[in-house]
């Protein structure tokens, strides 16, 4: 942040099960990176004198409380967002910009065409070769687990996936009484998310839960909105496999 790169601009130098499998190691990367780099200031600094004539003058104090907004934030100049821990993309003075609400709103407006996953536009490159799609952060929302559940059957990992797909879409569903509504799902499943945003799958295993999500969705007038989240911010991994070693001492 001091550096001007953003909130944990580094943190996938790594991909998840490296970053998972060897912290420490993630982490001396993601240190070494930032010693290696140089600060954005410096750059920054020269432009702004270029165009001095043309930016508006602010006082340093007024600069120095604007610190802690996200890069490439546009916002009001009379918004207030001190340096902090995280960076911020509204004003923490204003709770109702924060709510779980305004969240899935601001998510729900980005679908793509078939209106069934979240495309994010950030304005950050891509490779020309990939599609436009952007993961979200799971730090947006507060998290806390519901129900934990021990597979009867050994599946493939896709296909575990699906299935806890569909014990959310039965939770919003028998408990939490939701129909005729959309629903905002996170996952780091790429092949989940395609397959539930397309409908169908060639895959017989993936097919035969899928048909049993989209009747339920069907029945109960529910469409998902998926979006993806980076393995290693899934708020799930925990308890996922805190059951994992809990079935591996049964099992013994």
């Amino acid at each position: 942040m001091l550096l001007e790169y953003g909130w944990e601009h580094t943190k996938l130098c790594y991909n998840a099960s490296t970053i998972k499998g060897n912290p420490q190691q993630h982490e001396d990367e993601r240190l070494s990176l930032l010693g290696d780099s140089f600060s954005v200031f410096s750059f920054v600094i020269p432009a702004a004198a270029l165009c001095r004539a043309y930016i508006p003058k602010l006082h340093y104090h007024q600069l120095a409380l604007r610190m802690g907004l996200a890069p490439g934030f546009t916002c009001p100049l009379n918004l207030v967002a001190p340096l902090g821990r995280k960076l911020q993309y509204g004003n923490a003075d204003n709770p109702s910009t924060q709510t779980v609400e305004q969240i899935n709103k601001v998510l729900l407006a980005r679908v793509n065409h078939t209106g069934s996953d979240i495309r994010l536009t950030t304005g950050e490159v891509l490779s020309p070769k990939s599609a436009p799609r952007q993961s979200v952060q799971a730090g947006w929302w507060e998290w806390k687990p519901l129900f934990k559940v021990k597979w009867k059957l050994s599946e493939h990992i896709n296909v575990l996936e699906l299935r806890s797909i569909l014990l959310a879409a039965k939770y919003h569903i028998l408990h939490l009484h939701q129909v005729h509504c959309r629903i905002v799902h996170i996952t780091d499943s790429f092949v989940c998310m395609s397959v539930i945003s397309k409908g169908r799958t060639g895959s017989k295993q993936l097919g035969r839960v899928l048909k049993e999500l989209n009747a339920w969705m069907l029945g109960f007038g529910i469409t998902m909105i998926v979006g993806h989240v980076e393995s290693s911010e899934n708020p799930t991994d925990g308890e996922s496999r805190s059951m994992a070693l809990q079935w591996q001492a049964d099992s013994r």
